[in-house]
């Protein structure tokens, strides 16, 4: 005796059909949806402009400020001198016949008249009244942070860089002066290594047309706590006229940053340049 045979299924009506279909269309259609959802949030944001159309701008600044009272390497500035005294002219003989017409006084040409003051050719002018030297600056470009006789500190207004004058009596060379702004960088820099790249190259290092010598170097500028911040780049020269040894430091971060055509700190170092031809190593003169 066999086993009944189960009953067949019934058979699927229109209307259960059609629910299936719409069902599978249904979640097709969810899934296209939720498909399309995650591209949009998932799509990386269009870069924002770093700057206003037409106009450069710099990386957030970096560099810790430069003290300006760095100790002087002698204890007291140069003695000033004093301007020679011509002697006064003793009293002119009058002849006792004079020719018609001649008066009895003796005519005296007029002193040619001397400025100490020097020439402001362009920008703000710059005086050591101590040390006697001047330079000048374009104040749209550079802002004085910090000033005594012997140390200039000014902060870029565009970028993100600062520029340090300091001037000591001749008995310090070049190289010393170099080597001691240097040891202020390494206070807050570190991996100071010689900047080898020829496009960062310093060419034909001068001070107020007087030639001297200097170089460039890259690191890392720390922040306070010495936590890395961004890359820094430092440019140093040096002269001496014999009277005094000057200093010129420029320091960048992110020198490599592009603006325009060239990078920050070809900008920065162009835009330096006006102190250096505008500088007077002597204003007594």
């Amino acid at each position: 005796m066999g086993f009944p045979s189960a009953p067949p299924p019934p058979a699927p009506t229109r209307k259960s059909s059609t629910t299936i279909i719409a069902l599978f269309v249904g979640g097709m259609l969810a899934l296209a949806i939720l498909a399309v959802v995650f591209v949009l949030f998932n799509q990386p944001k269009a870069p924002e402009a770093d700057c206003e159309p037409g106009k450069v701008c710099a990386p957030q600044p970096s560099l810790p400020p430069v003290p300006s009272n760095q100790p002087s390497p002698l204890p007291s500035p140069l003695p000033s001198v004093q301007p020679s005294v011509q002697p006064s002219p003793g009293p002119t003989t009058v002849p006792a016949t004079l020719p018609p017409g001649a008066s009895a006084t003796p005519v005296v040409p007029a002193p040619t008249p001397v400025s100490n003051s020097p020439i402001v050719l362009s920008g703000e002018l710059w005086q050591s009244s101590a040390l006697n030297y001047s330079f000048e600056y374009d104040p749209n470009r550079w802002s004085l942070q910090d000033s005594t006789d012997d140390t200039a500190v000014f902060y870029s207004v565009r970028y993100d860089a600062q520029l340090v004058i300091r001037a000591v009596p001749a008995q310090t060379s070049p190289a010393e002066l170099i080597a001691q702004q240097l040891a202020v960088v390494d206070t807050f820099m570190v991996g100071r290594v010689k900047d080898t790249d020829d496009y960062d190259a310093l060419l034909g290092p001068s001070i107020g047309y007087v030639d001297g010598e200097g170089d460039v170097w890259s690191g890392v500028v720390l922040s306070n706590d010495g936590t890395p911040v961004a890359p820094g780049g430092v440019t140093v020269m040096a002269a001496t006229d014999g009277r005094l040894t000057v200093s010129v430091l420029v320091l960048v971060g992110s020198p490599d940053a592009q603006v325009g055509s060239g990078t920050q700190q070809h900008r920065v170092r162009g835009q330096a340049d006006e102190f250096l031809k505008s500088f007077d190593w002597d204003t007594r003169s």
